[in-house]
């Protein structure tokens, strides 16, 4: 019944103790030289950060200061997770950078693709920051496995089931054959009442608390596609 899988990456895909030990104090650092550097989508999202503070004339140091309390706090706004991406992006290519995804991902991956499941993938940071962390993991280039890309600009906010409406209308799969994985109790939430199914990933080592009525799994080659139930919210989004 399973035609489609939507994973999430942090704490689902790949360890989250990697993306904030690693890949936040890198991008961290490289803040104030990158507002600085000529280029069009520099210049978007210095903008785009000014606006969402309602400071029109704020300085480049005064937004970069910004973006660096962003990466503290963990916060998921549209142009810190742009920014991050450019920089994680040029970090790959110099070889200062690789991806984490658990020993268990890629051979999950290649059964489902395998069993004619299509892939995709619905995370906070950025399509581009996606597209490379599945391109440059310790395990190789996985991304060929992957059909599609959602963030929370094409599609919306990870904790709206009318997100997870609009990824079922993009990649044309019926709600109740999309199975959504992820850690967060919000987003599997969300995902089931747009009428999706949902299943818990609880990794040991991420301090993952169960999420009351959804089924859970300690790996990927745990889930079962064939014995996942229906979702209980049959009149959801559609």
């Amino acid at each position: 019944m399973i035609a489609a899988i939507v994973l999430d990456i942090e704490g689902t895909t790949s360890s989250l103790s990697h993306v904030r030990d690693h890949f936040f104090p890198y991008s961290r650092q490289r803040v104030s030289e990158w507002l600085r550097r000529s280029d069009e989508d520099i210049s978007r999202i210095v903008e785009e950060v000014r606006a969402a503070v309602d400071r029109p004339a704020a300085s480049l140091d005064e937004v970069a200061a910004v973006l660096r309390e962003w990466i503290d706090a963990d916060l998921k706004t549209a142009p810190l997770k742009s920014l991050q991406g450019l920089i994680w992006r040029a970090g790959f290519a110099t070889g200062e950078l690789v991806s984490h995804v658990y020993e268990d991902v890629p051979a999950a991956l290649r059964a489902w693709r395998a069993d004619g499941v299509d892939l995709h993938v619905f995370s906070s940071g950025s399509v581009l920051a996606q597209q490379l962390w599945f391109r440059h993991t310790q395990h190789g280039d996985l991304s060929e496995l992957l059909s599609g890309h959602f963030d929370t600009v094409n599609a919306g906010p990870k904790r709206e089931p009318g997100s997870y409406a609009a990824i079922g209308a993009a990649i044309d799969v019926p709600a109740d054959r999309i199975l959504f994985l992820s850690d967060t109790a919000a987003e599997l939430d969300a995902a089931r009442m747009a009428g999706w199914r949902a299943v818990q990933v609880i990794r040991p080592d991420d301090g993952t608390q169960p999420a009351a009525g959804h089924p859970s799994v300690a790996a990927l080659d745990d889930v079962r596609l064939d014995d996942i139930l229906p979702t209980p919210h049959p009149g959801g989004l559609k």
